[in-house]
């Protein structure tokens, strides 16, 4: 498919809240979506076409994650699963003992992360073709929110803005604790593709950019997703989803404005907006190569319950160099 055909939707979306979209970590082609109406989707996004589905969970997932093989799910039935890269059968490889928030896959280590509101981390070995085992627990000081591996470095961000950085290697105690720098609950963390400082965001329309210790770079935080309301005061939406590009590492945010802007983070500059979706942007994955972005566009109830659009995934072809950063003027 060229990048210079328009963004379509996917056909057969979920049919309630889209929690997360993922793309295959080397396939382009392969996308996976999990939703609160309790199935697991794997999408051809090049085809445009479901190839299977699964309903292993008895409630709401909440996060998948994706080796090169299989792929996991978990959810308010604190169950983890996996299911077979033929998409013939799930099973579970274990429990937590609250509902599972966020996973990660470590492909580094060949290892699945975990992490639930019962306050723990927990990894698991998925090299077994049996039954997998977990091999740590890890306890936390708050629920955990959301998470992000790269390499051998864990980004956790936890109830109470807390945000804990920890070796993947080594799990038993963290590399770095810190308090966000953004002053209300964090919805997301991403670490850099190089692994030396993360993005976060805010349910109060922010997002900092913050660096690891022994970098010499500096942390800014900066305004984002408002939109100019009556009496020169901004309707403020929550921060919902990031996604780093690969190639250019650039990264994308997406609000419940139902906005996506594309920033450069070392030139502190917004580089594109795409705006319209029909309403919150509830998560964002780009491909291996770059070539694409998913967009799910799913109401994330900020406002309660309410008449909504139908959740849709979007696939947004990228030219080469969309996600490229302007050069510096000299």
């Amino acid at each position: 498919m060229s990048s210079s055909q328009k963004q379509y939707q996917l056909l057969q979306p979920p049919t309630d809240g889209i929690s997360r979209v993922r793309f295959h970590p080397t396939d382009d082609q392969k996308l996976l979506a999990s939703s609160w109406d309790r199935q697991v989707r794997l999408y051809d996004v090049h085809k445009n076409e479901l190839l299977a589905a699964h309903q292993g969970h008895h409630a709401a997932v909440l996060d998948i994650a994706f080796s090169t093989s299989c792929s996991f799910s978990g959810g308010l039935d604190r169950r983890l699963l996996c299911w077979d890269g033929s998409c013939v059968e799930t099973r579970e490889i274990g429990r937590h003992d609250g509902e599972i928030s966020a996973l990660e896959f470590s492909s580094a280590h060949s290892m699945l992360i975990s992490g639930s509101w019962d306050r723990t981390l927990r990894t698991w070995d998925c090299r077994s073709p049996d039954a997998s085992s977990q091999l740590a627990k890890i306890d936390v000081d708050e629920r955990v929110y959301s998470m992000s591996a790269q390499g051998s470095t864990l980004a956790v961000a936890l109830a109470g803005r807390k945000i804990v950085i920890y070796d993947a290697r080594r799990l038993g105690g963290p590399l770095e604790s810190r308090e966000s720098s953004l002053k209300y609950p964090t919805r997301c963390i991403k670490l850099m593709p190089d692994g030396h400082g993360f993005v976060c965001s805010s349910v109060e329309g922010r997002v900092a950019v913050e660096y690891l210790e022994g970098s010499p770079k500096s942390n800014y935080a900066f305004k984002c997703h408002r939109q100019p309301a009556e009496d020169n005061v901004d309707l403020v939406y929550p921060v919902n989803a990031i996604a780093f590009h690969p190639v250019h590492h650039t990264f994308v945010t997406g609000g419940s404005d139902g906005v996506v802007s594309l920033w450069d983070p070392d030139n502190k500059k917004r580089l594109k907006q795409y705006q319209g979706y029909p309403t919150s942007v509830s998560s964002l994955d780009f491909s291996a190569s770059g070539s694409h972005l998913a967009v799910a566009s799913s109401y994330t109830y900020d406002e309660g319950e309410r008449d909504h659009p139908l959740d849709t995934i979007w696939i947004r072809p990228l030219s080469e160099n969309e996600a490229k950063p302007k050069a510096k003027k000299a």
